[in-house]
């Protein structure tokens, strides 16, 4: 049996698939309320306005993105294991939020950088956990001298690749090209 959802899960869920059908600035509140099926009163019972209903989205996606990053990427992880369980969890959290992603990105164009940065720091804190691996693979000596944030923008760029191509071509990443990627990131393409 199917748990009936909330008015509050109702609004969220009509806010997402109006920001992301029609743009934010173009959706109202009258727009979402009458695809949520509920009155406006309710509507303010949960947001105070349509910003404080897509940052409640980006909270639940960031809140997704630590808890699938703290559950599926542990710090006694071999080298290529975690950078496979990061990507796989950057991957997957991303495809599973990737229409909030997109509204993201189309309403952050339009920012200044300080409002660019300020959103970013939100979703932080979950790349920093990788960074933090790297870092420490560093002082053990298990990975060589390099910027910790470079092997982080490798990481985020392959996801970014694969979720960009799953969209727009239709064409999901397969396990050999997550394998091939990790193996790219840890030893470059040149032959031994």
């Amino acid at each position: 049996m199917t748990k009936k959802k909330s008015k509050k899960e109702l609004i969220l869920e009509a806010g997402l698939e109006l920001f992301f059908e029609k743009g934010f600035e173009k959706t109202t509140i009258d727009d979402i309320i009458n695809l949520a099926e509920c009155g406006k009163g309710t509507f303010y019972r949960y947001f105070s306005n349509k910003d404080s209903l897509l940052e409640e989205l980006e909270n639940v996606f960031v809140t997704t993105l630590s808890k699938e990053i703290q559950k599926n990427c542990c710090s006694t992880m071999g080298l290529k294991e975690y950078l496979t369980a990061s990507l796989n969890t950057f991957l997957s959290v991303f495809k599973q939020h990737q229409r909030l992603g997109l509204i993201r990105f189309e309403r952050e164009q339009r920012l200044n950088l300080e409002a660019r940065r300020a959103s970013f720091d939100k979703v932080l804190p979950n790349i920093h956990a990788l960074r933090d691996y790297i870092t420490n693979a560093i002082k053990t000596g298990v990975v060589r001298q390099v910027d910790p944030e470079n092997v982080v923008g490798m990481v985020l760029g392959v996801a970014h690749f694969y979720l960009v191509r799953d969209f727009k071509l239709g064409k999901p990443f397969s396990p050999k090209e997550l394998e091939d990627s990790v193996d790219i990131i840890l030893y470059g393409v040149a032959k031994s």
